[in-house]
């Protein structure tokens, strides 16, 4: 089984470099887009054999189709590269493995042909998805002038009439979910055909609330891949009301520690919650946090290797 991490970095240099040290093997192979905002030299200092870094740098904003557009580079670099990867797994530069690399490759290898992206319908106001994502206008929200900006989305969507989104989807069924995925060649080889052949619909897209929690939902979901689909690999414990997941600390530890994880029951969406191999989010001061998550991991593939030895003796 071969992998090809696609990571989205924009900041935690040393975070990144351990993250590839974590999740290196034989057949993992790294592409990473460091947002244009960033200093590139800081990342450079990891050595390695099969990283490459993005030349296709994007000017990110969150909630902003920029998001999308740094993804789709690596999609691209990555599926041109003479490697022939069987799955495509996205995380950001905050992610850390949560298992050893060899139970990633036999969990990836048991379950391939599985589209692991979390899906799930719009309108969930529980779950802050609702239709305004699409009929509003949205504006890259950024600095400089960000307060600015807010006001003067708010002011155009009093004047401007609601967006008819399923004249701009052609029909398709709204999705939303995590950003995080790993997909198969298939799959995103599909995904990117679509959005060539498809303008219209990225048009659109250009202008809604958070397209990166959209725009790969919604077209696998309407697609012959729509029954392969399962749900997402990456763990993030999200409060009700927070705009994001919280930070990583100590009190998860004896959730990592389990032989199986399974996402956890706050994770920002309704579906049912299945094992995961990754997680986030760390911070820039989570360094002694890392060095427990590598004993924790290490401990795992001794036991894996114990396990191996003796079905071998029998």
């Amino acid at each position: 089984m071969k992998i090809a991490y696609l990571i989205l970095a924009h900041n935690n240099p040393t975070h990144f470099h351990r993250l590839i040290q974590r999740l290196s093997s034989e057949d993992v192979y790294f592409y990473v887009h460091i947002d244009a905002k960033a200093d590139l030299s800081l990342f450079r200092g990891i050595a390695h054999p099969r990283l490459r870094f993005c030349e296709e740098r994007k000017d990110c904003a969150w909630g902003d189709i920029s998001l999308v557009d740094a993804t789709l580079a690596l999609v691209k670099m990555a599926l041109e590269d003479e490697t022939p990867c069987d799955y495509f797994v996205l995380l950001s530069g905050a992610c850390y493995s949560l298992q050893p690399t060899g139970y990633i490759d036999a969990f990836l290898t048991a379950r391939k042909g599985q589209e692991f992206i979390e899906v799930f319908a719009m309108p969930n106001a529980e779950y802050g998805k609702p239709m305004q994502r699409l009929t509003h206008f949205w504006i890259r929200k950024s600095k400089p002038l960000l307060g600015l900006k807010w006001r003067l989305q708010r002011l155009m969507n009093k004047v401007i009439v609601a967006r008819d989104y399923k004249k701009g989807l052609n029909g398709a069924q709204p999705m939303v979910g995590s950003q995080w995925w790993a997909l198969s060649r298939e799959a995103l080889t599909f995904i990117t055909l679509f959005l060539r052949n498809n303008p219209r619909f990225y048009q659109f897209c250009k202008n809604i609330d958070c397209p990166d929690e959209f725009v790969f939902q919604t077209i696998l979901w309407n697609s012959p891949f729509k029954e392969k689909i399962s749900h997402s690999l990456t763990y993030t414990h999200w409060l009700p009301g927070k705009v994001g997941p919280e930070n990583i600390d100590a009190s998860y530890f004896p959730v990592f520690r389990q032989p199986v994880i399974c996402d956890s029951q706050q994770n920002n969406c309704p579906n049912e919650k299945h094992e995961v191999l990754f997680t986030r989010k760390f911070t820039h001061a989570a360094g002694d946090l890392l060095d427990k998550m590598d004993e924790i991991i290490s401990a795992k593939e001794g036991l894996r290797k114990s396990s191996m030895l003796c079905v071998d003796m029998r």
